[in-house]
């Protein structure tokens, strides 16, 4: 018996709007001084912080920066209140992008602010580079899924950055899930 059009279209996927998801910026600084300064305009445009990782020595998981931004780099991870679409990262990644340049010396920055978001299976960050792994999505900007949740932790791609795999940063986005988590079965 052939079926009707109308019987396999009901069967297919039907497009869905994704719910809203926590976003988050990791931050590289070369002077905490100016931390409150990047903070107050991170949040004029963001919204308010709700919570901030500890902070590390950057110098631990590589010298990438160095030449651009100096030595004793700071790396940690602030996660924002409000939820937000994920269509979203594109312009947040611009936002960033702007508060970077707000506080740079000339073509060094003081700051690198990289945006993206979580969700219960995986952890996505904005690029403006190419990479085999990278999906484009608009205005010069890629997505890049650093993490996969598997076995009750955020695992590592093979392309992962060597920080995104630190303890500090589990410890962080296993803090951001459980909040967003308690979030979702609110919101049933």
């Amino acid at each position: 018996m052939q079926k009707s059009v109308e019987e396999i279209f009901r069967k297919m996927a039907q497009p869905s709007v994704h719910k809203p998801v926590p976003f988050f910026v990791g931050i590289i600084i070369s002077d905490e001084s100016f931390w409150q300064n990047v903070q107050d305009a991170l949040t004029a445009h963001l919204g308010k912080i709700d919570f901030i990782s500890e902070k590390v020595d950057f110098e631990k998981f590589t010298d990438y920066y160095e030449p651009e931004m100096g030595k004793n780099l700071v790396r940690f991870w602030a996660a924002f209140e409000e939820l937000r679409s994920p269509e979203e990262l594109v312009e947040i990644k611009w936002i960033c992008t702007e508060i970077e340049k707000k506080f740079a010396d000339g073509e060094h920055r003081k700051v690198n602010i990289d945006p993206g978001y979580l969700t219960e299976a995986k952890i996505i960050l904005a690029s403006f580079k190419n990479f085999s792994h990278r999906i484009y999505l608009a205005r010069s900007v890629f997505a890049d899924m650093q993490s996969m949740f598997i076995g009750g932790r955020y695992e590592p791609m093979k392309w992962t950055f060597a920080d995104y795999k630190s303890d500090v940063a589990q410890e962080f986005f296993q803090t951001l899930r459980k909040k967003y988590r308690e979030w979702l079965k609110s919101d049933v």
